[in-house]
Parts: C-alpha cells; structure tokens; sequence
C-alpha cells in the first residue's frame, strides 16, 4: 500500500511524494493522518492526502510513523482542499496552509500567552417579532427531516434586512437550536473591527466561549483555538474568513454577516471567495450545514442568485426608525467661501448633537491628513518611488510629519522644496482621517474625539478598546474609515456625517457605484438605532450620481434595478463569470508582450480584454492584465498552454478589475 503526502512547503512542480506504508501501519494509517517522513535525510511532517494500491515506477520510502492518532483533516477537508487548489490555480501547500496552522502542522506544541476572557455576564434572548419569527420559521421548516422526501430541503438562504432590522437576533435563535443539540456553528464577520461586537454578543446571551479567529491571533492562539475546535471543545466560532477553513466535524450552520464586503475575497493566493467556499462545504461535507447570508446591502451577484429563496426585513426594531438624509452640495458651500471641511449643515448638526448629550459619527474612506502633496509653482505631485500613486501626507502619525505610500508602505520625509523646480510653493491637497480630527478639535473643542483607521489600530486589540470606550460615552465623536461604517451597534449616536461620499466614486471598475451606495448605506445605518430619530449628511460634489440619490432614500431596490439591467448589457456578473490574469515585472514592455501573447491564445477560447493595471506600478514593478469574460473563464485558462501562465497571478472571480 502507498500513500501520497501532502506537505506545508514546495516540492518542485509535484503536489504530492508518494511513500510506502510499512506492514505496520496498515490498518490503522488513514487518510488526513500526521505523518513522520524522511525527506532528503532528513526528518519532516506531512498529511496523508490519500492511500492507493498502485505500485510507483521508482523506489518508496517507508512511511516513518503516525505523529497523532486523530486526524488532523476529515476526508472532505482534503476535497475541499483539492477543489481549491484546482479552481482558484493555488499551488496545495499553500491551500494547505488555510487549514492547518504551521505549529499544528510541526507538532510543536504551544500555550498562548494571554488567559481566555470570562463568559460576559448574562443577558436574556429577546422576544423575537413577527417579522423575524417568519424568518426563522421559515429557515427551520425548510431544514427539517419532516419535510417532503420528494423535494430535498432547502439550506442556503438571503436574509435581506435593512440595518437595525435585527438579524443578529435571527442568528442568534439559529445558532442557539444547533448548539444546543450538540452541532458546530460558524458565525462569519467581514473585518476584525466587527469580532469584538460579536463575540460578547453571542457568548452573553448563549453563555458558552466561542473560538474566535482573526488575523491578529499569535501563533499560540492560533494553536489553542484549532485544537480546540478539534476536539469539539468549542462549538462556537466566531471569525473572519480563514476561520471557514476550522476543522468542523457537524457544521451544521454557517451564517455570513455583511456577505456584500469585499473581505470576505483573498486577495493572495489562493485567492478564494468565501461565499464559494461556504457552498462547496455544503456540497461536500456529510452535515450539509445551512448557509445563511445576510447583508442590508446584498451584492447584486447574491440578490439575483438567491432572488428566490431572500427574506426580506422592512422594519428596524421597536420604534427605531431610519434616520434622514441630506445631501450637501460642497460646490455651492465653495461659493460661499466657506473653506472648511465641514459644510454649515453638518456644523450646526453637530454642535446641536453635542449639546444633547449625543454622540457622532464623521466617516471618511481615506486615511492621513492630506491625500497628495502638489507643487503650486510647476504643478509636480509627490508619488511613490515603488508605484504610480501619490505619498499620503501624515502630521502625526509616526510622531512627526512625514510621507507615507499607502500601497508598498514606503515613508518618506516632507519636502522643503519642490523636487523638481525648487518652488517653496509647497501645497497639501485633499483630506484624510488625521486632518478631520484636527479640524474637529479645532472647530469644536469640547468634544472628546477618537479616531478609528489603520494607523491607530495597528496593536493588538486597539479597536477594541476604541469600540469599547465610544460606546461608553468617554469620547463624543468617533473619526473613522470603513471600520467604523460596518454594523456597529452604538445606540446613542443620531448624527453620521460622510465627509466626502466621492472617494472612489471615479475609479474605473465596475463595481465602484455598488461599493459606494454600499459603504454610505452601511454608515448612514449607525444613526438613529434607538427610539429617537438619526440623522446623516453625506457632502458631495457629485450630489446628481445616482448611487448617492439611491443612498439618501434608502432605496435598495431602484439601485440594484438599475445596476442590474447597466450589467445585463455589459455582460458583467451576475450575467457572466470573470477571471483576471496578471503579469507582473520590472519591465513594463515585458509585463504587456506576456499578456498579449495569453489574450491572442485566450481569445479563441472566451471574450478577453488586455490593459494596464489602474495602478500600473506597484512595489517596483508593472502590472498588466488580461480579463476574461464568459460561462466558465477558468476552463479557457486550463486549455491554454501553461507555459504562458508560469509568470502569472491568476485570480478567479475577482472583486476589482481595475
């Protein structure tokens, strides 16, 4: 008998070594098992990735021994695991990696440094309303053994529920029934920011611990909470979308919150979407878990996919009302030579909020204090040396001023004189997070402010500790980017303001309308979650675009018509799959001769369009693309010759295709 190891690094163009089982081992080695091999004389690790009869035409080394009687991976984690690695073109030892944790994997045992937080203390379920008990009945009954052997039950469906329509409470009576009887539930979150929120949801009213996994776990967390997934100590997880790949033994439930955002794609290989992963589970695991998506703004792929099987919730919870409204016109605040950030609306709005006693929002999509530094003189614009972006100016962010390139990272110091003609003319263009704080502070200066974005929540845990002291009143406005915009509960703030809703707006991508009526939909629903009113400004010099118009009604519906039909025409999903080669090099006449040479092999096959990347330079190197279009992109690529693909990052159903 022989069986094919998988390993957690490269092994030249194989995926797999074939080695031998000893007569030993027969009987009791099994497929997923950790393994003891001899790789090159020396001693290493491997997963038993499958077993086979059939005697290889070179010599075998015996298999040395089995490192933990239980498997580390079930028989339809290693499907899962070779769909993903043939689907998205991911080499296997990096897909191994997703399920796997590298000390797991090396058998190194490790205790985490941090003791585990205490159970929060209890708070009972809510009385569900009509509305939600619909919801939840219907999920139940069509997941029921009693149902109609005739028609197989239905497991996935779309909660669309506008924010504060109480979803989580739907998840939260899902996931109680399973738990209870036993099952594995998976609650997915798009960013860490939402983990905290969630946790001490679940685990106050449920009273259980939940694994928790996210990007920001040390490798002894990493250990503890695989293992104890593993052994069924915990039955709860709770995590961003690596935690899709826990390894389950009765998953019977997966509920993905906020499925629109774009986190939920790995932008690395392999760069899986994990709304794909979740149905592939479904197919292949014996549990066949329910899948429930829920978003206030569902991605129009997910509305038209599960056009019939969506739960529609209308109304926000108790008297809760959507806020209002108003979009501010910064051209005409121009013309009254009001020359602040804040437009006269916004600045009245928030200085009767703060004399209620009430909290704000300001949110802004761009980190820094400027978004560009220009040359008044001959017009140069400070950009990276790596890539074909502006610096970003920051004030205060590494405690002195300085220049940093939010793509590559690359800080740089501020310029005396302009680089090119030597002007002193030196000007900041645009806004960014740290300059709305120090404008606020300027503008309004009793209010206590804290600011969320990547640079103030780089540490371990800092969101959570922002999240925590905003909602216990120790700050009255919260500063932020995108974090901030996603399903927070902060039921005493009733003024958000967006700074400027046109980042993003122009970008040239098919997806840029989408994601903007998304990200000022989702902020504008911080407002207003309790009993009085919200309100929400959103300035703009685009105030006659339509996804703005469609934001400040609330009209979902009239956007994704619209969206839909604009797709419909152009071919783009939902109506037709997209995959996404890119060529990356120093050169860039060599990046462009690559693409080219796969379009013309491609174009036979499949519609393709070749282009630079909309940031062509990045890290040093040029971008180039070929973009296919059409049932089934990723059969095209599997017939063309693969050595036009050596140097490529294929990306299969991409979120940008800029």
């Amino acid at each position: 008998m022989y069986a094919e190891i998988a390993l957690q690094q490269k092994i030249g163009n194989q995926e797999t070594l074939t080695y031998k089982v000893p007569v030993s081992l027969r009987g009791t080695l099994k497929q997923g098992h950790l393994v003891e091999i001899t790789l090159k004389r020396r001693t290493t690790t491997g997963i038993v990735w499958s077993l086979h009869k059939k005697q290889p035409n070179f010599l075998t080394v015996d298999i040395k021994s089995i490192i933990s009687p239980k498997q580390i991976l079930q028989p339809e984690q290693i499907a899962l695991a070779n769909w993903i690695s043939q689907y998205y073109f991911a080499p296997l030892f990096k897909v191994l990696k997703l399920f796997v944790p590298t000390r797991i994997f090396k058998n190194k045992l490790m205790k985490p440094r941090t003791k585990e937080k205490a159970i929060p203390e209890y708070i009972a379920l809510k009385k569900l309303t009509i509305g939600q008990q619909k919801a939840l009945d219907l999920i139940e009954q069509n997941n029921s053994s009693e149902t109609d052997s005739q028609t197989p039950p239905l497991n996935k469906f779309l909660i669309h529920g506008i924010t504060g329509s109480g979803k989580t409470e739907i998840y939260l009576h899902l996931a109680k029934k399973h738990l209870d009887q036993g099952r594995q539930v998976l609650i997915l979150v798009p960013e860490i920011s939402l983990t905290p929120q969630t946790v001490e949801y679940f685990e106050s009213r449920l009273q259980i611990k939940a694994a928790v996994i996210h990007s920001k776990l040390s490798e002894g967390e990493k250990y503890k909470t695989w293992h104890d997934i593993h052994t069924e100590k915990k039955n709860l997880v709770i995590g961003s979308r690596s935690s899709i790949f826990s390894p389950f033994k009765e998953l019977a439930l997966i509920i993905m919150d906020e499925e629109h955002e774009f986190s939920y794609k790995q932008d690395q290989s392999p760069r899986y979407l994990t709304h794909s992963v979740a149905e592939k589970i479904q197919e292949l695991f014996p549990s066949k878990p329910t899948l429930v998506l829920g978003s206030a703004t569902p991605s129009i792929e997910t509305t038209f996919k599960y056009k019939d099987i969506t739960i529609e919730l209308q109304d926000r919870i108790g008297k809760a009302k959507l806020p209002t409204v108003e979009i501010v016109d910064m051209r005409q605040e121009f013309h009254k030579a009001n020359k602040s950030i804040f437009s006269e609306v916004l600045q009245s709005k928030i200085r009767a909020s703060l004399s209620k006693g009430k909290q704000i929002i300001l949110f802004l999509n761009r980190r820094g204090s400027a978004s560009s530094i220009v040359c008044r003189d001959c017009g140069l614009k400070l950009e990276c040396e790596n890539c074909d972006i502006p610096m970003t100016y920051h004030a205060r962010t590494l405690g002195r001023p300085v220049t940093i390139c939010h793509h590559c990272g690359a800080i740089g110091k501020i310029p005396i004189n302009c680089p090119g003609c030597k002007s002193l003319h030196i000007r900041y263009l645009g806004i960014g997070t740290e300059r709305i704080e120090e404008e606020t502070k300027k503008l309004f200066k009793e209010a206590r402010v804290l600011r969320a974005d990547k640079d103030t929540t780089s540490r371990k845990n800092s969101f959570e500790q922002i999240y925590s002291s905003f909602k216990k009143g120790e700050a009255d406005i919260l500063i932020g980017t995108q974090m901030i915009g996603k399903g927070l509960h902060l039921p005493n703030v009733n003024l958000v303001g967006v700074i400027l809703a046109d980042i993003g707006l122009n970008i040239p991508d098919f997806r840029s309308s989408e994601r903007t009526f998304q990200v000022l939909t989702q902020v504008a629903g911080r407002a207003g979650r309790s009993e009085e009113p919200g309100e929400v400004v959103i300035q703009t010099y685009s105030p006659d675009n339509f996804a703005l118009q469609a934001a400040e009604k609330h009209d979902y519906k009239s956007f994704y018509n619209l969206e839909r039909e604009q797709r419909k025409i152009l071919s783009y999903p939902p109506f037709s799959r997209l995959a996404q080669i890119t060529f990356v090099n120093v050169s860039y006449n060599k990046a462009k001769e690559q693409a080219e040479r796969t379009e013309a092999a491609l174009k036979k096959l499949i519609n393709t369009q070749c282009y630079p990347a909309f940031i062509t330079r990045l890290h040093g190197k040029y971008r180039y693309r070929v973009l296919l279009k059409g049932d089934h992109p990723e059969k095209a690529i599997k017939q063309i010759d693969k050595k036009l693909l050596e140097e490529a990052r294929i990306d299969i159903d991409p979120i940008h295709t800029g």
